[in-house]
């Protein structure tokens, strides 16, 4: 959901007035258990969400990998020039 926002800045105190909620997106977000789908840019004007496809509702992530010894990788493909 979505939802526009005014505030007003007077001298006796700031107010905060929320609109009417809107559906954000028709399609829901991808669901990763603890791990989150989306993101804010850090001046907060920008979202980064990953949205689920219609087509494989319910199913969990297909493929999975990790990376462990990141450190010894890299050094091992670029080693530290002398």
């Amino acid at each position: 959901m979505a939802v526009s926002y005014t505030v007003t800045h007077a001298a006796g105190g700031d107010s905060f007035a929320a609109g009417k909620p809107g559906v954000w997106a028709e399609t829901r977000l991808l669901d990763f258990g603890d791990f989150s789908t989306y993101d804010l840019s850090p001046d907060c004007k920008r979202l980064a969400a990953m949205l689920a496809d219609n087509t494989s509702a319910g199913k969990g992530p297909t493929h999975l990998t990790f990376l462990l010894n990141f450190f010894d990788e890299l050094r091992r493909r670029a080693p530290a020039s002398k």
